[in-house]
């Protein structure tokens, strides 16, 4: 088996072209296989898939993280691929195997009274301050993007409908609602300045559009002031958006349209809420819990 190995990491370096640290892992990944199979009797060469699946659960077994195991599979798979091409081995075990799916977490999102409290620190008195409220009230009562939101224009909020018109990815366009706060806060900032129906919706004192890094600065800024640490990112409070609506009891789907999700697949991610409380009903009610 070494024999073999030492032939892929030959073609690795050679013609795939893979730097000597890849080298370096597929070098331990494969030692690590190659013991594994051999105490189920077999080589490289004569592989099942039934071998490679087990070989996961090993790995799992004692404790390795998903991302490892993705990673090992990944190295095995182009490993008897190499085998099977150059006829070193008749068959690819991986070859009728799917990848191993990588469990998608969140990242850290503030709960509601961090939100309120990163609100209730902007000040109102100067039109900084109500350009920010305005900014910050916007992303967590759409859920929007960032680049959503500084990318909006001022026609593209309707008042009296209450609705505002997003472009997202792929130049898909949404509407959402505006809430009560929200408005009210985007009110107070168009009153310090004379917008255009083209000019940005949320805009610079000097009527320009914010930048990406400029919305971050600023969020770390009232994070910090409100004591809440680590401060989320802007992207955190579409998450809020979301995980607090769930909580709330809203329906999947709709959280979905409001995302702007293509796939529910994708608004899954959140279920983690139903989880949470599924657990904790659990826990209180049931006897022997």
């Amino acid at each position: 088996m070494n024999a073999l190995r030492d032939e892929f990491l030959r073609w690795s370096e050679a013609e795939a072209g893979h730097s000597s640290h890849t080298l370096a892992a597929y070098r331990r990944d494969l030692d690590d296989y190659a013991a594994f199979v051999a105490q189920r009797r077999r080589d490289f060469r004569d592989a099942r898939p039934t071998d490679v699946l087990a070989y996961l659960g090993h790995l799992r077994r004692t404790g390795r993280a998903e991302s490892t195991v993705g990673r090992r599979f990944a190295c095995l798979r182009t490993f008897h691929r190499f085998l099977a091409a150059e006829q070193l081995a008749d068959a690819d075990p991986t070859a009728t195997l799917d990848a191993p799916r990588k469990w998608r977490t969140l990242p850290r999102v503030p709960r509601r009274e961090q939100v309120e409290a990163m609100l209730a620190a902007i000040p109102t008195d100067t039109p900084r301050g109500r350009r920010d409220r305005a900014l910050f009230e916007l992303l967590y009562a759409t859920g929007a993007r960032v680049g959503e939101l500084i990318g909006a224009e001022q026609r593209d909020y309707q008042a009296e409908l209450r609705l505002l018109r997003l472009r997202g990815k792929g130049r898909k366009e949404r509407v959402v609602p505006v809430g009560g706060a929200a408005r009210a806060a985007l009110k107070h900032h168009w009153a310090d300045r004379d917008p255009a129906p083209e000019d940005p919706l949320v805009a610079s004192l000097r009527g320009r559009r914010l930048t990406r890094d400029r919305v971050l600065r600023l969020l770390r800024e009232y994070a910090a002031a409100a004591g809440v640490a680590p401060a989320p990112s802007p992207h955190g409070l579409r998450h809020a958006f979301a995980t607090h609506l769930l909580e709330g009891d809203a329906d999947i789907r709709a959280v979905q349209e409001l995302l702007g999700h293509a796939s529910v697949a994708t608004t899954q991610l959140y279920t983690h809420v139903e989880q949470d409380r599924l657990r904790s009903i659990h826990a209180k009610y049931h006897p022997r819990a």
